[in-house]
């Protein structure tokens, strides 16, 4: 499993907006363990879209940041998305590649949808939302996003890549060519 990245510790809960149900407590957590058995592996997730947007402005460990929403439409004619992940990598040139090699910078490892049953759930969005702070995401800066899903199973999509500029400093829409 690869580990989740730093820039998304607010992801987990912006995912559970994403089901349109508010989370439950419960006693018994949802399994985050991806598996690569079962009846319903036979077909590649594929990223139906990939759209990047302004987040907005959230709290994050330190201090409150502009984000960037990255949001991926995933099918998979198997049903098995009741358990997926989301991988990133980005550039500042746009020229319809981007370099995939190493650990993606930005991600979630595993996340559960509630109340999805195993081999019955063929869409799925997550929206994950990294912080923007001139760090590693630049304020005002178009990237190529290069962005793969992966169902219950282990099983990769094909990457998707898509473009889009990130916030200003203040959290308004950024306007880079």
């Amino acid at each position: 499993m690869r580990p989740l990245a730093s820039l998304v510790p607010a992801a987990l809960l912006l995912l559970t907006a994403c089901t349109g149900k508010e989370p439950e407590d419960s006693s018994d957590p949802p399994d985050l363990t991806h598996s690569d058995t079962g009846d319903c592996n036979a077909n590649a997730p594929v990223i139906s879209a990939v759209t990047i947007e302004n987040g907005g402005i959230l709290s994050f460990d330190n201090g409150d940041y502009p984000t960037a929403g990255i949001r991926m439409d995933l099918t998979d004619d198997d049903g098995d998305l009741d358990l997926i992940a989301m991988w990133v990598w980005f550039d500042d040139v746009v020229d319809g590649t981007v370099d995939r090699s190493g650990v993606a910078p930005i991600g979630v490892d595993s996340y559960a949808f509630e109340d999805a049953t195993a081999c019955m759930k063929y869409t799925a969005t997550l929206i994950i939302k990294p912080e923007v702070s001139g760090g590693t995401l630049a304020y005002n800066t178009r990237y190529e996003f290069a962005v793969v899903g992966q169902d219950h199973h282990l099983v990769e999509s094909a990457p998707f890549i898509a473009d889009g500029v990130t916030p200003q400093e203040d959290g308004s829409d950024g306007n880079a060519p």
